[in-house]
């Protein structure tokens, strides 16, 4: 009997002993199933503040592209963003006035001239984007007006892509070099849409001009190897626009009316009778002058008046 009562004794003390240590052993059991809890928002937070800190400095640096409304989200300063432009691209007007305008009308922060003859437009990516909608606006319309035959005799018709990278323009003969000077200022409006939108790619544009009779390619503007001969066109023509040549008696003027004629009239006057009418190239020699007006002899020997807006003098002719 002694030795069963100490068995039980012994028996009943491990029994008490281990319900002394369960509660601490459930205890931390608990907090290692409450510590796994926390794990995966964790890992959950610490991806996203990396991501977010990514895109950040990747937007900083204009290598990824995001929409405005999220672009605020990562930085709390302006951004800014520089664009490099050839200075020929503003050929036939005066860089200071270009400079002037581009900070005091449309927001950009500065304008620097660098070697190499490129001007740095400094500009928040608001400034960008709006000039970029603005510029696209400005094609548009100068495509339009090119195909306006009234208000640019001179061109047939004009095709261009929807990226405004490629244009093709066929045009008048009698008219072919104020058809270089259109396609010209075309191709450094659309030059300079592309720098905007084209952000760190090289810009692509081409205008090619074709003769409608011959359909022989009379010029073809590609950048960046025609660049300074488009400005060569539009500065020339400048010259000619500030000081335009008067013709005298003696000279030989051309009828420059694109597919419409002119008429030639008695006197001075558009009330006065049509004596004749001119088609676009005639030539015609110059007898005398009154204001605007021009008194002229047609190769028939028909003497008249016409308006000096409508001839050109024959040297100016290709």
């Amino acid at each position: 009997m002694d030795d069963i009562e100490k068995y039980r004794e012994k028996f009943e003390e491990k029994v008490d002993n281990e319900n002394l240590y369960q509660p601490r052993r459930l205890k931390k059991d608990e907090l290692e199933v409450k510590g796994n809890k926390w794990i995966f928002p964790l890992v959950l937070a610490i991806i996203l503040i990396v991501g977010a800190g990514a895109v950040g400095f990747l937007s900083s640096r204009n290598l990824i592209r995001l929409p405005g409304w999220l672009d605020g989200l990562f930085s709390s300063e302006v951004k800014t963003i520089q664009i490099i432009l050839p200075e020929a691209l503003f050929a036939g007007q005066d860089l200071e006035e270009v400079s002037a305008r581009a900070v005091g009308e449309h927001g950009v922060i500065e304008v620097t001239p660098i070697e190499g003859d490129f001007l740095v437009f400094t500009m928040t990516t608001e400034v960008k984007n709006s000039l970029l909608v603005e510029t696209e606006n400005n094609l548009t319309d100068k495509i339009a007006a090119i195909n306006d035959q009234g208000e640019h005799p001179e061109v047939v018709s004009i095709s261009s892509d929807s990226a405004y990278k490629d244009f093709y323009l066929v045009v008048n003969p009698e008219r072919s070099n104020k058809a270089l000077v259109t396609a010209s200022e075309l191709f450094m409006l659309a030059l300079y849409f592309q720098y905007l939108n084209a952000a760190d790619l090289t810009p692509e544009v081409t205008v090619a001009v074709e003769n409608r009779e011959s359909g022989v390619l009379i010029e073809k503007l590609a950048y960046p190897e025609n660049l300074n001969r488009a400005a060569a066109i539009i500065e020339d023509h400048a010259v000619l626009v500030d000081q335009p040549a008067v013709p005298k008696p003696g000279d030989q003027v051309v009828v420059s009316t694109g597919p419409d004629n002119l008429n030639l009239r008695r006197g001075p006057e558009i009330t006065y009778l049509i004596v004749d009418v001119l088609r676009s190239g005639t030539v015609l020699e110059v007898t005398g002058s009154e204001g605007a007006w021009l008194e002229v002899v047609t190769p028939e020997g028909i003497e008249g008046w016409v308006h000096g807006s409508f001839v050109e003098l024959q040297g100016d002719q290709d």
